[in-house]
């Protein structure tokens, strides 16, 4: 029998639970329940674990290859030079003195950081983040102005717990929830309660959306608001445990997101490797490991500018 969407996504919340390690007696035996429910419970997690733990399994095991010197052949240096002359100009780019200087608290490449605020309530930054905090008698104002953060508000009704990013507010209205920049959008999950997402678009229209426990929204100025969307919150906050959780996530992607544990560029020249689907649990201090993974997975070569600038190619 075909293993329906529903059960691959439970088996799917079941992995990411228990590979968090925080499960209590009581969820080991639902666990377990839920495997003895139907065949197809254990046919779905024995196919994710196969998977996952397979990947997750080459990334602490594998050594980067020695670097072999590039063929002088036109070809490669046709694509390698662009993608030589996109690297620089985005270290130029990235993370800016400017933001640094705005923020009250940053993190750098693979950090992350807990912090404690005045008022009671916790953030969580993640790798390359920077944030504004503003919390006094009458106001709790907080401004991500990069990368990405949990938080776990402390209430006050007196005070609401407003995020701002460049793109509009979100004020909470219950207890947790998470906010990152993404491709030039917010995008916010919450992982408890609910909160408000309020924003003017460009043509000057104020937007307002509740988003609830378990739900996630992405939204621009340019774009508006988008469709919400069902998340497995373990899995959203899986890089709170030092892991980055794939499924079925175009190549592209995954490259996208490895940058930001990384202090360097990995890149892909190649438009239909860019959608090749990956899964996979990853730990987000081993980039060049799951990137050796990858590599090792896809059947793919890697032409290489020390750690620093490493192009994938076929």
């Amino acid at each position: 029998m075909k293993i329906s969407a529903e059960i691959k996504a439970a088996a799917r919340a079941w992995w990411v639970r228990l590979d968090s390690s925080k499960l209590s007696p009581n969820d080991h035996a639902e666990f377990t329940r839920w495997l003895a429910a139907d065949p197809l419970h254990r046919q779905a997690y024995d196919q994710l674990r196969e998977l996952w733990g397979t990947l997750d399994a080459i990334a602490p095991r594998m050594t980067i290859p020695a670097t072999s010197k590039p063929k002088p052949a036109f070809w490669r240096w046709q694509w390698a030079l662009p993608a030589l002359a996109g690297g620089c100009l985005a270290l130029w780019m990235f993370n800016p003195l400017w933001t640094i200087l705005r923020a009250d608290f940053h993190t750098g490449f693979g950090e992350r950081r807990d912090v404690h605020l005045s008022d009671g309530s916790t953030l969580h930054l993640n790798s390359n983040s920077a944030l504004d905090v503003n919390i006094d008698g009458v106001q709790r104002q907080l401004t991500l102005l990069q990368g990405e953060a949990w938080f776990e508000v402390s209430p006050d009704k007196a005070r609401p717990f407003r995020v701002n990013t460049q793109h509009g507010s979100v004020t909470a209205l219950g207890t947790a929830f998470n906010v990152r920049l993404r491709d030039g959008k917010t995008e916010v999950s919450v992982t408890q309660h609910s909160v408000a997402v309020d924003l003017e678009q460009a043509d000057g229209k104020a937007l307002h959306t509740v988003v609830a426990e378990g739900q996630q929204i992405s939204y621009s100025a340019e774009s508006g608001l988008g469709n919400l969307q069902n998340i497995d919150s373990q899995a959203v906050t899986a890089w709170q445990r030092g892991k980055l959780v794939f499924e079925n996530r175009p190549l592209g992607e995954v490259l996208a997101e490895l940058n930001r544990y990384h202090r360097g560029f990995l890149l892909i020249n190649d438009a239909e490797l860019a959608q090749r689907r990956v899964n996979g649990v990853f730990r987000t201090d081993q980039a060049l490991s799951v990137l050796a993974a990858l590599e090792t997975s896809l059947q793919l070569r890697s032409t290489r500018f020390g750690d620093y600038l490493i192009v994938l190619h076929r």
